[in-house]
């Protein structure tokens, strides 16, 4: 990051099911909070989720970044670029989101939420992602292969 530029705190990170901003208050409420997903298939598609940056510490102008990363296949599957934000007091707080959708996820496994300021790492958020049966309860890995001969 430029010396100009501070590298802001994170102080969270988190993937929902939907963020409502209500702009009388400024306020954000993140609904469905997540770690991990399931589908029934692979490759599957997810239709629909929204991840949430909480910051300090930071003073300049940032240009933010999200990526979804298959760390079996060391791809990336996804991502958002927030517009860029001005930040004048590293003392104030900033808060971003970004809305992703039908994200393909190739296979089960563990998947990583980067995000970025100014092309360097800050954070990292894990979710891992599981297949299940038809009422949504994880198969043992033994199953996920299929039946056996």
């Amino acid at each position: 990051m430029p010396d100009s530029l501070r590298r802001p705190v994170v102080k969270a990170f988190l993937v929902c099911d939907m963020i409502l901003h209500d702009a009388a208050t400024n306020k954000r409420s993140l609904i469905g909070v997540f770690h991990d997903l399931g589908s029934t298939q692979f490759p599957a598609i997810h239709p629909n989720l929204w991840i949430y940056a909480n910051l300090t510490d930071a003073k300049g102008k940032y240009d933010f970044e999200f990526r979804l990363v298959d760390l079996t296949r060391n791809t990336i599957v996804g991502g958002a670029k927030p517009p860029s934000i001005e930040i004048p007091d590293p003392r104030q707080t900033a808060e971003f989101s970004a809305q992703l959708r039908n994200l393909t996820l190739p296979a089960p496994g563990t998947y990583e939420f980067h995000l970025l300021a100014n092309q360097e790492l800050l954070a990292t958020k894990a979710i891992r992602v599981v297949k299940v049966d038809a009422q949504g309860h994880q198969q043992p890995p033994a199953l996920e292969a299929g039946p056996q001969a």
